[in-house]
């Protein structure tokens, strides 16, 4: 708490707080009067604010507004760049959370941003770096926000914390019911009335979330398809594509960094 404390009373418009953090750390709900960008530069972590999951990868930061109580889980081992942006003096910023892609110019920044001293407002061109960067959050692209609904019933979260960890599982509503000591009809009736999907939605949408951080790490589309489960990764691209409207091959580093590039035009 005296870090958040430190955070939110700092004069600096920006701030950028860089950690190490192991795999599996799960950080208590909390809030700061800030709003946050976790980038990771290594490692995939997944984010709990309200009623919604999301996931996060190094392609893929997530903006959180000041004042959202929310908790963050590792995936991995992970290095993260925080910034964390006064919106009172650096104002523009979206008011809900969002998935943003990291562009190759906002990368170099946050990694130059690390070697300013911590009184950078002295400096202009340091404070036009700071300024630079909260440019790049501010207009950076959407990412396919693919975000889960959290169930509150102790039934469906047997169900939805296993699967979590466990995506690959292939077990049918059928198959659950006696795990969950529920009937077949009532968890499909609670899955709609508390997360808005079918289970076989709310499934698919998780590996879709998978996917994308795993694809965005670098990960063959084989080796994700078959690692979510599917039978062939034929049938994983054409679940893809139907629900994301793209190719997974789109979200791996090679696709992304394509889209990313801006013709030259040829000068007269």
């Amino acid at each position: 708490m005296h870090r958040l404390t430190d955070i939110d009373n700092s004069e600096s418009a920006v701030l950028l707080l860089p950690h190490h953090l192991p795999g599996g750390l799960e950080g208590e709900p909390h809030r700061h009067d800030r709003g946050q960008l976790i980038y990771p530069q290594k490692g995939r972590f997944r984010l709990w604010a309200g009623d919604r999951i999301w996931t996060g990868s190094r392609q893929q930061a997530m903006w959180v507004p000041p004042g959202i109580l929310h908790s963050v889980k590792t995936l991995d081992d992970m290095f993260v760049h925080n910034v964390y942006v006064n919106t009172d003096l650096v104002p523009g910023f979206p008011d809900h959370c969002k998935i943003i892609q990291v562009s190759p110019l906002l990368r170099e920044l946050l990694a130059y941003g690390l070697t300013l001293p911590r009184t950078y407002e002295h400096v202009t061109e340091h404070v036009r770096t700071m300024l630079a960067i909260t440019d790049q959050i501010r207009l950076a692209d959407d990412l396919v926000d693919i975000h889960l609904p959290v169930p509150q019933d102790r039934r469906l979260k047997v169900i939805t914390d296993h699967l979590m960890e466990n995506p690959d599982d292939n077990r049918c509503l059928e198959e659950w019911a006696k795990t969950a000591h529920a009937s077949t009809r009532t968890l499909a009736r609670l899955f709609v009335s508390e997360t808005g999907m079918t289970f076989r939605q709310w499934r698919q949408h998780l590996r879709i979330a998978e996917a994308i951080t795993r694809l965005s790490e670098g990960h063959s589309v084989l080796t994700v398809s078959m690692d979510l489960g599917y039978a062939s990764q034929s049938a994983f691209t054409t679940m893809f594509r139907k629900l994301v409207g793209r190719t997974p091959s789109d979200f791996h580093p090679k696709g992304l960094n394509a889209e990313m590039r801006v013709p030259v035009e040829t000068l007269p």
